[in-house]
């Protein structure tokens, strides 16, 4: 789902009050040195933070903060994303961003990609 403007922002943090709502379990989760531990699911809609799902949008999550142009490898394989940073994140299907990229998801975008499969890691372009 790709919303222009503003409303992508907004629709990024009304998803995270949703996954405050249905429960989601906090991950063990910085870019260097892997997830943010501790976080709340409402920094997912903090500006330059990355937040990816085990599920789309439900089960184990991560978020990830000042991320450089590393190759990042998930703690699980992942279905969902909500890129609040101001470039565009491209998911792997390998853990060492080899492969086609099976999916990009542009600045201030959110999605699941259930169809596509789980991803193992990314990297801000």
């Amino acid at each position: 789902m790709h919303i222009p403007g503003l409303k992508r922002a907004a629709v990024g943090v009304a998803t995270m009050s949703a996954a405050l709502l249905i429960g989601v379990v906090p991950g063990t989760a910085s870019a260097a040195s892997g997830p943010v531990s501790g976080a709340d699911p409402s920094q997912c809609g903090v500006a330059g933070n990355v937040c990816v799902w085990e599920g789309a949008f439900t089960d184990r999550w991560a978020l990830y903060e000042d991320l450089g142009t590393e190759c990042v490898t998930a703690p699980f394989g992942m279905l969902a994303t909500v890129n609040m940073t101001d470039r565009r994140v491209d998911f792997y299907p390998n853990g060492d961003c080899t492969g086609t990229p099976a999916h990009s998801e542009p600045s201030l975008g959110l999605h699941s990609w259930k169809s596509v499969g789980s991803l193992y890691s990314f990297r801000v372009s």
